[in-house]
């Protein structure tokens, strides 16, 4: 017979099980091996009852926590559980009952996710405990086994059922824990590395209205290029949503006084926003970058009251409002069903042949149409590119690169201030219109000088631009690109080289 005090090996003695609730309870006894009948700690079950509250769209565990009136051994407490947004909120922190209001504190500080939207019970669980002590044949405790019952009902009505154990392995011998767990496997026990957390047994919660799936402020995880556009664009902004949100919590619970860091989130994710801005409705990141630079106005340099008067206002929620209901968009017309990868490969391949074009006919229009065209190309281009970076961040930025610089040059080469300029002339003193004159010339011949740098480069340029485009669509798994303008032979007339 094994030595029953032995321990197991150095480190955890605990392990975890997972039970179908109806599952025939184990017995602990084997004289053979030193193991005794077991005794129960209590004559009957401990039970733990809670009432969990939150919005009617379940804002609160959609974002993974938990805010639940308990009651346990007749005394009601307020339990807040955020493991995964640990440490901006508490993994788990039990507040004494002193009214039947949820604690102003605990209100405040989750004001980003409830955003004024009352809160109102949405189901119970309960919990029934039954411990045993794992004891030897002379009645010696070596260990203990947790067996936890648990029932979830929304509207009185069971959702689900479950088990969960927990054994202490304690000074138990390896061999006496070995049986145990071949008992537990015998009971259809299932070992776990962990139990999951209350957030996500609760998430049943959730299941069966128009949010289903749906995270409210919280990152889902990576996504790839076969998602659909609306899941990249509800990616995208729940990343920025994720970093502003943090920085807000850090200051709502007191975790720091200094709202600096707040300020430069909310002013990056209002300069990284207008990515998605072409496939959106128009307007709609126009008005949200505002907001976002609004607040990190307002916040900057705010103190005491003020600083509270600011994170608690109506507008300044807002803003987490509008961020919501763009985890889940509504796409621009014109955008179509396809995957991401397709509809933005789509919409790059557009935008390059928009280019080409435009860069060979502005230095052969009369006028300055021409050029103005071409700029407004060169921008699509880079608009285009910055949304393609969602997905390959590599290529994209290489193509931006390309575009940035064609933009750049073609601004130079379509000068307003000379239409201005000119007519302002007819309302000037003789000797304003000389200095107007004066600066005429100036401007006109750098732009003449420009057009003629932009030109004389063209050839070269736009293959750079179509290589970086095609290495892109390659990357996004785009076959083939098909473009009005063969890269690859000049213009008309055009005989001049790379060189």
């Amino acid at each position: 017979m094994s030595d029953p005090v032995r321990t197991v090996s150095e480190g955890t003695t605990v392990r975890r099980y997972e039970m179908r609730d109806l599952a025939a309870a184990p017995r602990f006894a084997n004289p053979d091996l030193g193991l005794g009948n077991p005794a129960m700690v209590s004559t009957r079950p401990a039970l733990s009852d809670l009432t969990i509250l939150d919005t009617a769209d379940h804002r609160l565990l959609r974002a993974g926590i938990v805010l639940a009136h308990r009651s346990m051994d007749g005394e009601g407490a307020w339990l807040l559980a955020a493991p995964t947004w640990s440490p901006q909120l508490p993994a788990e922190h039990v507040e004494a009952m002193t009214s039947g209001d949820v604690p102003e504190a605990i209100q405040a500080v989750l004001a980003p996710l409830l955003r004024g939207a009352p809160l109102a019970p949405v189901g119970t669980q309960r919990r029934s405990r039954v411990t045993y002590l794992v004891r030897t044949t002379d009645r010696v405790p070596l260990g203990s086994v947790v067996d936890d019952h648990v029932t979830i009902r929304r509207d009185g009505e069971v959702l689900t059922q479950y088990r969960e154990v927990c054994v202490d392995t304690g000074t138990m011998s390896r061999t006496q824990v070995e049986w145990v767990d071949e008992v537990l496997r015998g009971a259809e026990g299932i070992r776990v590395d962990r139990q999951l957390p209350l957030a996500s047994r609760l998430r049943i919660l959730t299941n069966d209205d128009a949010f289903t799936g749906a995270i409210d402020l919280s990152v889902t995880g990576p996504v790839d290029t076969d998602a659909s556009m609306a899941e990249i664009v509800g990616h995208f902004i729940s990343q920025g949503a994720h970093e502003v949100l943090l920085a807000d919590l850090n200051v709502r619970s007191g975790r720091t006084r200094k709202v600096q860091p707040l300020v430069r989130a909310l002013r990056r994710f209002a300069s990284e926003v207008p990515v998605v801005a072409p496939v959106l409705p128009h307007g709609h990141i126009d008005e949200l970058a505002r907001e976002l630079l609004w607040a990190a106005d307002e916040l900057d340099g705010a103190f005491g009251a003020d600083q509270e008067e600011l994170l608690t206002g109506d507008r300044y929620l807002g803003i987490f409002e509008r961020i919501s209901k763009l985890r889940t968009p509504t796409l621009a017309q014109g955008i179509g069903t396809g995957s991401a990868r397709e509809e933005i490969g789509g919409m790059v391949a557009e935008a390059l042949d928009a280019m080409l074009r435009a860069g060979r006919a502005a230095p052969h229009t009369l006028d300055d149409t021409g050029w103005k065209t071409a700029a407004a190309a060169a921008e699509r281009l880079v608009v285009t590119a910055e949304l393609a970076a969602l997905l390959a961040p590599k290529q994209a930025r290489k193509l931006r690169n390309r575009a940035s610089e064609l933009f750049d040059g073609l601004v130079a080469c379509d000068n307003d201030e000379l239409q201005a300029l000119r007519a302002s002339l007819g309302s000037s003193s003789p000797e304003e219109a000389f200095g107007i004159g004066r600066r005429y010339a100036g401007l006109a011949d750098t732009r003449a000088e420009a057009r003629t740098e932009f030109t004389e480069h063209w050839p070269k340029d736009r293959r750079k631009v179509y290589k970086a485009a095609r290495e892109l669509l390659e990357r996004l798994g785009i076959d083939g690109l098909e473009t009005t303008e063969d890269p690859e032979s000049a213009p008309a007339g055009d005989t001049r080289t790379d060189g």
